[in-house]
């Protein structure tokens, strides 16, 4: 209970800070583009590179966790598109954004300072592993059958192959570049100056604060869809399935640590990431309900994740011992 009032409602208090910032209208939305800008292209990837390059690489190297967290994760992903194509009649566009909202945590914005303020340093690791698989794997997958939809919906035939516009914008974003800086500098053993190390550090401080608060300006004025159905099944599938399968998985691995579970374990049960209503604006498709659904997710989110960590330590314990 002392990490809930302590650490977790304060996260949340700079939500709501940048809500009412917003709603008061103090910080514009054009404000909120700088926010994120200087999160997306300057903190977040301090934070990154300086968690992975100052680690030995044996550290990083987790091919158990990738392969757990990745698995379960795909399967839930498919399996929300299928359903959602049979159970709501949505056509392959709305049913892959609707897959990606029920999988794809706000790992970069919200997990990584709000998880290793709960679970300390060592948790860095893990998170950064899993958001890897999110960046390399799960986006592309879904762009790359969003490009499909979008070419046969506009032409009738599959259309040519969207791999290379996918992956360069794959390999220019400015997290994975980090992620893989930050890779080679571990196994290369890089050591660098005590001055750019405190850069660093400046610079990853202030992702955290400045990520929540821009969350809560870009809150302000989303409409809830109508389709209450849909947004109930994607609630549930982002704060209850994803979690529950990434669980199942690693018990089954169970040659995971501790911490290592915690930290993955917490960072499933985070709210629907925002790219997810980006990604709709951008193809024109389910952009209501996408944003709503990030609305709806970071609401719920404040209850369902403070009484997660409630019980995380037992069930971390149960996951990591496996079968």
């Amino acid at each position: 209970m002392t990490q809930i009032t302590s650490i977790i409602l304060p996260f949340f208090s700079l939500i709501a800070l940048g809500w009412i910032g917003g709603k008061s209208k103090i910080v514009s939305h054009e404000g909120m583009r700088g926010i994120n800008g200087f999160v997306f292209y300057f903190a977040l990837p301090a934070l990154l590179f300086r968690a992975l390059g100052s680690r030995d690489f044996d550290l990083i190297w987790q091919p158990d966790l990738l392969i757990s967290y990745g698995s379960a994760t795909l399967v839930l992903f498919f399996c929300l598109r299928f359903l959602a194509g049979r159970m709501f009649q949505l056509d392959r566009s709305c049913a892959t954004l609707f897959g990606f909202a029920g999988t794809v945590s706000n790992a970069g914005f919200m997990g990584l300072p709000l998880i290793i303020g709960l679970l300390g340093e060592a948790a860095a690791i893990p998170l950064i592993v899993a958001l890897a698989f999110d960046l390399i794997v799960t986006l592309p997958v879904s762009l790359m059958l969003l490009e499909s939809a979008k070419h046969k919906r506009t032409t009738g035939t599959v259309g040519p192959n969207p791999l290379p516009k996918i992956l360069r914008g794959t390999v220019s974003n400015p997290v994975l570049i980090a992620i893989v800086c930050g890779v080679i500098a571990s196994a290369c053993d890089l050591d660098w100056p005590g001055g750019f190390d405190y850069l660093l550090e400046l610079l990853g401080a202030g992702a955290g604060p400045a990520a929540l608060f821009a969350i809560g300006v870009a809150l302000v004025g989303r409409p809830i869809a109508e389709k209450r159905a849909e947004l109930g099944a994607m609630a549930i599938a982002k704060l209850v399935l994803h979690p529950l399968i990434v669980f199942a998985a690693f018990y089954l691995i169970g040659s995971l640590s501790e911490i290592e579970v915690k930290a993955v374990l917490l960072l499933a049960a985070l709210p629907t990431a925002g790219n997810v209503f980006v990604i709709a604006a951008t193809y024109d498709r389910y952009v209501v309900r996408s944003s709503s659904i990030v609305l709806i997710t970071t609401a719920i989110g404040v209850v369902s994740f403070s009484l997660f960590t409630l019980y995380i330590n037992p069930i971390a314990t149960w996951a990591a011992k496996g079968p």
